[in-house]
């Protein structure tokens, strides 16, 4: 691997416009807790989708509709599983790892992971795009 990394071309983009990875150095421990939270399809698109909004807040309901319409809609049993994965698995390892709050009460999801979680998460998406 290179210690070389590509010229930018503004906002955590390289003049090719790919992302560039990101010259924060979070520490390791939180190094590790991001690669797991981003191992993940659906929890990259809930940061995605939080990293988006204006205001960094989103209700349950849109991310889990933001996660059906990018898998390509789906039928109303497969928004439910979506919603349980969501409220059972990704939202409380997104909270765990400290990158967003959640209220199941309210059903509204805070982002917290700052710009930096936000171009590991872009780095990671455009990544799999290329994969596809």
């Amino acid at each position: 691997m290179s210690n070389e990394h590509a010229q930018t071309g503004g906002e955590g983009t390289a003049t090719d416009g790919r992302p560039t990875v990101p010259t924060e150095r979070p520490t390791t421990t939180d190094l590790d807790s991001l690669f797991e939270v981003l191992a993940d399809g659906h929890r990259r698109r809930v940061l995605e989708h939080l990293d988006d909004t204006d205001d960094g807040v989103a209700s349950f309901s849109d991310l889990v509709d933001h996660i059906a319409d990018r898998a390509g809609g789906g039928t109303p049993a497969d928004r439910d599983r979506i919603a349980v994965n969501l409220h059972h698995n990704h939202l409380p390892k997104l909270e765990a790892a400290g990158v967003l709050e959640y209220d199941p009460r309210s059903e509204m999801v805070r982002y917290r992971g700052g710009p930096v979680v936000g171009e590991w998460v872009e780095l990671a998406l455009a990544h799999e795009s290329e994969l596809e």
